[in-house]
């Protein structure tokens, strides 16, 4: 089937009035009041610090000091303030604050410097960097990465973004939380390795300046690159106009092009060039005026005066006057914005009327996380090359061989088929098939067309590979070629083979010398036996025989897939895990790791490994994978594998690649046996799967925590407190610091092991309650306001708790199969209870269930129904107990009414057992 063809009136102009959105910044950078009070509350050197920063500003400048003072330290690390004494911590802070002072905004300031006592007035052996300048996109990774390019470790990394007001010389006359509005400035401040060197100080300087200015062309560029793009989608309706017979060719650039704006492509530069006959000589020039981003200064370009064809190399000669219109190659340029990585050039040929090129739009940038994570057959050109290779090999749709095409393709590397041709990825493809069942290994090298460096495939049996054999693998490639790895990816097919991909820049002189066949010698020797390092590993923690005997019987259970993708020093622990589950007769783990940021996962991006062990059953991920999401993880990719005894499988491990919703890892040396434990309960059934568990990280709750406050939002909504089941959870989730304090005001009120002398107990309520009313200033939503003050009044309510009794977070005595919770509310104290003419109120909870006492006294009598009304049991109860009531008006006991109803979904002869169970819960 042909490309789509967007017509110039169709679904083209509506993405087309998009491109100039521009790229968001980092709400994680925010400065806010809740975090300066929080940070008031919970740290008394905060005080300290802005005591000595007063004495040494002065009173006229004091409190503008102490504003920035308190903000500023709002960003810093966990514990920072406690590691430092006052004086140096009111120095260092006063630092960045005149270095605030002196910056303007409209450019970059940046401070590289060695702090001491006579220019800082304080002394620590590291290095400090500062930076300013208005908030937008790619500051602190820009910083970041250049850093580490340079070798410098980064201790601390403070950096706030700010509400400043400056007067007309740009002098600071006020300073807020960036969230208030207004000018907002980042402000960036790192401690990094000691630099001795004044001249390599120098440098950082000059380097940070110099790539700060670029993230300002780009950002400041950014709607203006993607008009040009929208510009040259338009110029191709033209083209395909005057050239019928380059339609199909020019509607799949089109589309390209298009694909690139959907989140596609990061754009940081543009420019335009003129290809005609200057003083009767072919030549190329740079279109005056067209430069943006970081091409913005045409000076600087080879083509800033016109440069004869026959002057360039001419393979470089020969793609630019003929061939494909479109253009998908390296620069020979590092990117000095977001991210250090060679830049990816897009370039389109401008044509005349008669075909003729007159003229080419160059593009560079970076290609997104999105498009590499996108199946290349689904990506315009990528499926157009695609389609040519299953053309030219013959084979018929359906087959087996056309779906092995199709795999091989989808797993090679985007870069390889961005720069590379039909006809040579063919070539690759049909590597691949004829080695499939092979033990040999294979090398392939493909220069890149332009000479700038070179693809290397690798396939060698997927039993020989290893995540150390790559890594000795690309060193042996660097040694021979002289060059450097730019690019890595790693290809696991159901078959044998293990593929590797490298992408090299390397002196041409080096292209040439080396052969295949003499890399396919070198990788031959370097590829030892998984189970030998594994063996090794086990020998350092286990006897000798012990860890020979678990290598050899975990060599062969464990498949293939795992011991390609797994590390030996991973498999060993993978091993321990599940000989202690055997041993403790356990069926269920979870253990969790935060590995190295590969550019094969997630696009480089730091993520979290949790790894589910299993002897009990396979695993439903459709009935699992909601768990985590609501745990709060995001779900990059899941690979399973089955472990093997004699003759059957004995357990499962499922190897999960997660992140946090703003695409970072777990901090699980913190949250991690918080985060298995909420796991494993709510899988098995003992908590409720329901998007309240994220709290486990966001607020550090343990999962029984988690629970008591669903408990408090079940009640709420059946009391009528709160309008919707999701009032609560949608507050407490969105300020997770709120819901720490709530559940402070629980323990402070009923923790055995809190005071024991009632004034102390209240002393310490109401210190909560202070800093809970002090965190709602915070909450911007009136209904999010109410719903956390009604949670507050009900536990302030409440007047006894089974919590503690049946075991706190471990939950210690169960009911109908499950841990539970029961509250006894004052009646007289709840909003609207004084028209019940209740006297108390008990809400108990489970997984399983929900049930509701009402009592009109101390004294009290009356009955216990299943009720089949679960969104308002508690008013049909009510509306009993009323009746009751009035029954019992001349004696003694006075009325009560209860009902429950069950919370799980059986078949109806088993619905019977389970109310029966449920209703001893109640």
């Amino acid at each position: 089937m042909p490309p789509r063809r967007l017509a110039p009136d169709g679904p083209r102009v509506f993405r087309l009035q998009n491109l100039l959105a521009s790229p968001g910044t980092d709400p994680m950078s925010d400065t806010t009041e809740t975090a300066v009070e929080r940070l008031r509350q919970e740290t008394l050197e905060l005080e300290s610090v802005c005591s000595e920063i007063e004495r040494l500003v002065g009173a006229e400048e004091a409190p503008l000091a102490r504003r920035f003072a308190e903000l500023f330290l709002s960003k810093a690390p966990p514990g920072f303030l406690g590691e430092r004494s006052a004086a140096p911590l009111a120095h260092m802070v006063l630092g960045n604050f005149r270095f605030l002072q002196r910056a303007r905004p409209g450019r970059a300031d940046v401070e590289v410097l060695n702090p001491d006592v006579d220019t800082e007035g304080w002394f620590s052996p590291v290095t400090v960097v500062r930076t300013s300048l208005s908030e937008r996109s790619f500051i602190v990774d820009s910083v970041r990465e250049f850093l580490h390019a340079e070798g410098l470790s980064i201790g601390v990394n403070i950096y706030p973004v700010l509400r400043v007001e400056r007067d007309a010389e740009g002098n600071v006359t006020s300073i807020g939380p960036s969230r208030e509005g207004g000018t907002r400035e980042s402000l960036v401040y790192c401690e990094i390795t000691r630099v001795a060197d004044p001249a390599r100080i120098a440098y950082l300087q000059a380097e940070l300046s110099r790539r700060l200015e670029d993230v300002m062309r780009v950002t400041d560029d950014f709607g203006a690159m993607r008009e040009a793009l929208g510009a040259t989608i338009a110029a191709l309706d033209e083209a395909a106009e005057n050239l019928p017979h380059r339609s199909d060719e020019v509607a799949e650039i089109q589309a390209f092009l298009e694909w690139l704006v959907e989140d596609g492509f990061v754009f940081l530069g543009y420019r335009g060039y003129e290809i005609g006959e200057v003083d009767g000589v072919p030549s190329v020039v740079v279109e005056q005026g067209s430069g943006l981003g970081l091409l913005r200064d045409e000076e600087g370009s080879t083509y800033s005066s016109p440069v004869p064809t026959s002057h360039l190399p001419e393979k470089q000669r020969q793609a630019l006057e003929s061939g494909p219109l479109l253009i998908i190659s390296k620069t020979n340029a590092m990117s000095t914005v977001h991210r250090r990585a060679r830049m990816d050039y897009i370039g389109i040929k401008r044509l005349d009327a008669r075909g003729k090129v007159v003229g080419e739009r160059r593009f560079i940038g970076l290609f997104t996380s999105v498009a590499y994570s996108e199946k290349a057959d689904r990506i315009p050109i990528l499926r157009q090359k695609l389609a040519s290779i299953l053309k030219e090999s013959g084979v018929v749709k359906g087959s087996h061989d056309y779906k092995e095409i199709h795999t091989i393709f989808n797993t090679l590397p985007k870069e390889e088929l961005f720069l590379t041709s039909a006809e040579e990825i063919g070539e690759d493809v049909r590597t691949v098939l004829t080695t499939f069942d092979s033990d040999e290994v294979r090398v392939s090298l493909r220069p890149d067309p332009l000479q700038r460096g070179v693809s290397a495939m690798v396939i060698l049996p997927k039993e020989r590979f290893s995540g150390q054999v790559r890594k000795r693998i690309e060193e042996a490639f660097v040694e021979a070629l002289d060059g450097e790895v730019l690019n890595y990816h790693l290809a696991l097919g159901e078959g044998d083979q293990a593929r590797l991909h490298f992408y090299m820049a390397a002196p041409a002189e080096r292209l040439h010398a080396v052969r295949a066949s003499d890399l396919e010698a070198v990788i031959r020797r370097l590829t030892r036996s998984w189970t030998d390092r594994v063996r090794e590993g086990l020998e350092r923690v286990r006897p000798p025989e012990e860890a020979r005997r678990l290598a050899d019987r975990y060599g062969e259970a464990f498949p293939g897939e795992y011991q390609a993708a797994t590390e030996p020093g991973d498999a060993v622990r993978d091993i321990l895990e599940t000989e202690a589950m055997v041993a403790l007769n356990r069926d269920v783990a979870i253990t969790f790791r935060n590995p190295e940021a590969a550019p094969g996962v997630a696009e480089g991006e730091a993520v979290t490994e949790l790894k589910l062990h299993l002897r009990d059953a396979r695993l439903v991920l459709s009935e699992f994978m909601p768990i985590l999401e609501n745990c709060g993880l995001r779900v990059i990719s899941v690979t399973p594998y089955e472990i093997w005894g004699e003759e059957e499988v004995e357990s499962f491990l499922y190897s999960f690649i997660v992140q946090r919703p703003n695409r970072t890892p777990v901090p699980i040396e913190d949250a991690g046996k918080r985060l298995a434990d909420t796991i494993l309960a709510v899988r098995g059934g003992d908590a409720t799967n329901s998007s309240l568990n994220a709290l486990v990280i966001t607020a550090d709750l343990n999962w029984r925590e988690v629970d008591l406050l669903r408990t408090y939002a079940s009640y709420a909504f059946q009391a009528g407190a709160v309008p919707s089941r999701l009032s609560l959870p949608v507050a407490l989730l969105k300020h997770p610091e709120i819901a720490t304090l709530l559940m402070d005001l629980f323990r402070a009120r009923f923790d055995p092991d809190g005071p024991r002398e009632m004034l102390d107990r209240q002393a310490a309520e109401a210190h909560v309650v202070s800093r809970f009313q002090g965190a709602l200033s915070e909450v911007s939503v009136l209904s999010e306001d109410r719903a956390l003050r009604q949670l507050q009044s009900l536990i302030q309510a409440t007047l006894r708790t089974n919590y503690f009794r049946t075991g706190g977070a471990v939950p210690a005595i169960r009911s109908g199969g499950v841990p539970y919770v029961s509250l006894k509310f004052d009646a007289t104290r709840i909003e609207g209870g004084e028209k019940s003419r209740l006297r108390y109120e008990v809400w108990v909870r489970s997984s399983r269930m929900e049930g509701i006492h009402l009592r009109g006294a101390k004294v009290a009598r009356g009955g216990i129904r299943w009720s089949d009304r679960p969104d308002d049991f508690r008013t049909e109860v009510l509306g009993l107990v009323k009746t009751q009531m009035v029954k019992n008006a001349v004696i003694v006991p006075a009325g009560s009414k209860g009902g429950f109803v069950t919370l799980c979904s059986l078949e109806p002869e088993a619905m019977a057992d389970e109310a029966r169970e449920q209703y001893k819960t109640l």
